[in-house]
């Protein structure tokens, strides 16, 4: 086999952690950055970053709030914001006979019952730690944000993360999908915007 040495066109490999010499950027790419908690953004989909203690409890117990989730809590909690925020959850964009399925506690395709703090970090099955959410901007938060910091990491001992935060129960649509809230302008309007 031939090695061929093709020249990287400028700015390629930005991505990856590199500058335009080919040698590692200063600060790692945002992968490597997100794994350390450092973000360009202090608002994801919504949710404010917040520092919190995650420590994955025994197993027993990580065992026995899933099962509790899946057979009680997630059908009751389903129940409840369908009896509560039923314009909430229209505006999400769930339709009546989704409206229907969660009146009878069942789950609505395309929407997951998120753990604010997950279940594996400590998290418990109490309505103010869900919220239900679209999936596409759910994963992201796993995705961009909680996953990376907990890579190769000692759970059991804990540690502090940024954890993406809410205290709604019911996901609204944000104006953007990520915000940095570097001025006191910025983190005004976004209250004002949460009333």
């Amino acid at each position: 086999m031939e090695y061929i040495h093709a020249k990287r066109a400028r700015g390629v490999g930005k991505q990856y952690g590199y500058n335009n010499n080919g040698r590692p950027a200063a600060g790692g790419n945002s992968r490597q950055r997100a794994e350390r908690g450092e973000f360009d953004f202090d608002v994801i989909n919504g949710f404010k970053l917040k520092e919190v203690e995650f420590k994955t409890p025994g197993k027993k117990t990580r065992v026995a709030r899933r099962e509790e989730f899946k057979t009680q809590v997630r059908p009751a909690f389903l129940k409840y914001v369908a009896a509560h925020y039923e314009k909430e959850l229209r505006a999400m964009g769930i339709s009546d006979k989704g409206l229907e399925s969660m009146r009878g506690g069942r789950s609505v395709n395309g929407y997951n019952v998120h753990h604010k703090l997950p279940i594996h970090g400590g998290g418990t099955n109490d309505f103010k730690n869900l919220i239900i959410m679209p999936i596409p901007p759910h994963d992201e938060l796993h995705h961009d944000v909680i996953d990376p910091q907990l890579k190769g990491k000692d759970l059991a001992a804990g540690i502090k993360i940024k954890l993406p935060w809410s205290d709604d129960m019911v996901w609204k649509r944000p104006a953007q999908s990520r915000q940095k809230l570097n001025t006191v302008a910025a983190a005004a309007a976004l209250k004002r915007r949460e009333r």
